[in-house]
């Protein structure tokens, strides 16, 4: 796998910008093979002149020479096996100066500096940004607002977390930094570095050249080695007040950036204990119930009044909370209500939600189960199910799955650790119904499921198999095929719509209810999602709630620049792009005998080889220097003309300092 730069020579104009600007000088250009406009003795042409670009290098997928090229030429393509990179092709010779007319040859730079200056010589410091239109070309002619690009791992994070720039601290023994930079956008980043989905990896570049990043283990490599920095009061203390109902992440995340800028924030949650699904939804063995206690005890400590046992609609309503001087609500409820199979039988004794076994689980009632427990569902929930039935003492534990693994919501580590356990999981099974005996169950018919070939909305459809009709014996089923909010909290005259799914229907941007001054996000608003994505709309409605009770104009840049954690802007950066493999933790203990955790994180030696892998994304487009230590190209390998000197200039720059072999496949 690998990156392939590609350029249309019909409209190449031959500038050399885009050599220029690689930080990882992955493009040389080429020598004249016809005459041009400036022709030798005989009409051959000048040694001196470049002619279009080649790849000579592996290149890291920035995309800078894609957005600096003058006439938007060049493409980037993702190639499977080996990127064909070309031979590097020396210096070019410079004639000595002269007076009178002098050929452009004579002005051209060199290829591939030791020391680079910017392509734009002395019209100041050269940075590449995102150009909203592909006509905007030179720095000058984007507005100073435009920011500089991104790292597709950062883009892909719903809260925003600069993954590379943390890395980058790990990579460089600067713990205490790397777990700060990790919390700046997340106050759960400890708890993300156990159970997130981590979609930064599914977005990292490193992926191309062989396996992406282990962001997750890196983030909780650095809440494990880090201590994070005391947080200072709040510029401005607020007289407004702000209810949080619903104590999750979406609610915590909420409390705590709206804590950061100076609001009282009381947070009721039904519960008794804090973190809504973190807390009972997610068995200990996955997430160590000490490290979501110290991170919701941070968010506390800020401040925050927090209200165990208190639920909507029993201890206090909306008029209520509204009497007592909240003048902004937020309700992040979630989406709690497990739902039902659908099909007859479903109502028998032995069918209990996965999300009400899993409560029971996490908040110290020990179920105990016996004899064949099927569960149905192929998500997380429906992992954690298993994997506790197994513990709660179940004698045999069955996943059942309509569709195929690829399909699988669940993380593939969850489906393996749960398989390692002992569990059965069946693919391409659908339930038809339950069975019973004197209103208890005892087993599910079911019918085989096949691929069509067919592909709708991303997923491969699968359809019956005829004549594959059977049951599966169970004594207790466990239904895990999803979550949706519970309308019954809001009363009739609320002033809130609720959506045909049962969702609290919001503003997409602000949050803001049908009701004057109360919002909503999270789960309770788009359904169940992610840990990340519910932290993401905590910060989106703590920024809302800012601009409705302040008059902010940007209230999540308002919580940005109370939070941000500044670092030191890096001066060199140092890459090795030949393929490695990516570290893995250690394999989970097996013990279904308890709930400890048992899956080990990264030591040191691990991560810093780990954090080495890092493309750095996140700082090529301004870094000063880049220096290469290995790779494929480019370099000057047996039978090459020796690189040019350093030019003495103290100017950014960029040195490569490798043996690959003379260009050629990988």
């Amino acid at each position: 796998m690998g990156y392939r730069i590609q350029v249309d020579l019909g409209n190449c104009i031959n500038c050399g910008v885009c050599m220029d600007v690689c930080p990882v000088e992955a493009l040389d250009m080429t020598r004249p093979i016809r005459p041009g406009v400036e022709a030798g003795p005989n009409g051959r042409p000048l040694l001196g002149m470049m002619e279009y670009p080649i790849q000579v290098g592996e290149c890291i997928g920035c995309s800078i020479c894609i957005r600096e090229c003058p006439v938007v030429v060049m493409t980037l393509e993702e190639v499977d096996g080996p990127t064909p990179l070309a031979p590097r092709q020396g210096r070019i010779e410079r004639p000595e100066p002269s007076h009178g007319w002098i050929p452009l040859s004579a002005v051209t730079r060199e290829a591939l500096k030791p020391r680079k200056v910017s392509p734009f010589d002395d019209f100041g410091t050269w940075t590449t940004r995102s150009r909203p239109e592909p006509w905007q070309v030179w720095t000058s002619m984007v507005g100073a607002d435009v920011p500089a690009p991104g790292a597709p791992c950062q883009a892909a994070c719903p809260a925003g977390t600069d993954a590379g720039r943390y890395i980058g601290l790990i990579g460089a023994g600067r713990y205490d930094d790397a777990y700060a930079v990790a919390a700046e956008v997340n106050p759960f980043p400890s708890v993300c570095g156990w159970i997130c989905t981590a979609p930064c990896e599914a977005a990292c570049r490193r992926g191309t050249l062989d396996e992406p990043i282990a962001i997750r283990t890196l983030k909780r490599f650095a809440a494990e080695q880090g201590t994070l920095p005391k947080i200072d009061p709040p510029s401005i203390r607020r007289s407004e007040r702000v209810a949080i109902v619903g104590g999750g992440p979406a609610g915590m995340s909420a409390a705590y950036y709206l804590a950061r800028l100076g609001y009282g924030v009381t947070v009721l949650e039904a519960m008794p204990v804090p973190g809504g699904m973190m807390a009972i939804g997610i068995p200990e063995y996955r997430l160590p119930r000490e490290v979501l206690r110290e991170e919701i005890d941070r968010i506390v400590g800020l401040g925050v009044e927090l209200r165990l046992d208190a639920v909507m609609g029993r201890d206090f309503t909306l008029n209520e909370l509204e009497t007592q001087g909240f003048q902004a609500v937020f309700l992040a409820t979630g989406a709690p209500k497990s739902r039902r199979l659908g099909v007859p039988g479903d109502d028998l004794r032995g069918v209990i939600p996965g999300t009400v076994f899993l409560k029971q689980v996490n908040l110290g009632e020990s179920p105990r189960l016996a004899g064949r427990v099927v569960v149905v569902g192929g998500g997380s929930t429906a992992m954690d199910a298993a994997r506790s039935a197994l513990r709660s003492g179940a004698d045999a534990v069955t996943i059942l799955y309509r569709r195929g693994f690829k399909e699988m919501p669940a993380q593939i580590e969850e489906v393996e650790a749960a398989r390692r356990e002992g569990v059965e999981i069946r693919i391409g099974v659908a339930i038809g119904e339950v069975v019973g005996v004197d209103g208890r169950v005892t087993g599910l018919r079911v019918t085989e499921q096949a691929p069509t070939g067919a592909v709708e909305g991303g997923r491969a459809v699968w359809a019956a198999v005829p004549g594959s009709d059977a049951v599966v014996a169970a004594d207790i089923i466990l239904v895990a095929i999803g979550e949706e909010p519970d309308p019954s909290i809001l009363p009739e005259g609320a002033g809130i719509e609720t959506s045909a799914w049962a969702g609290i229907a919001a503003d997409p941007r602000t949050l803001a209810t049908g009701r004057k001054g109360v919002f909503a996000g999270g789960d309770v608003v788009t359904g169940p999602r992610t840990i990340i994505d519910a932290v993401a709309a905590g910060r989106r409605a703590a920024g809302a709630i800012h601009e409705y009770l302040a008059g902010a104009r940007d209230g999540e840049a308002d919580i940005l620049a109370a939070v941000r954690y500044r670092t030191a802007p890096e001066t060199k950066l140092v890459l090795k792009l030949e393929p490695r493999a990516r570290e893995h933790a250690a394999l989970p203990m097996v013990d279904v005998a308890t709930f400890h955790a048992t899956q080990p994180g990264f030591g040191a030696e691990a991560a810093h080889r780990e954090a080495g892998r890092c493309f750095r994304c996140d700082a090529v487009y301004s870094c000063p220097t880049v220096e290469v230590l290995s790779g494929r190209g480019p370099g000057d390998g047996p039978g090459r003309a020796a690189p040019p000197p350093p030019i003495p200039t103290p100017v950014p720059h960029v040195h490569v300092d490798a043996t690959p072999p003379a260009g050629g496949d990988r």
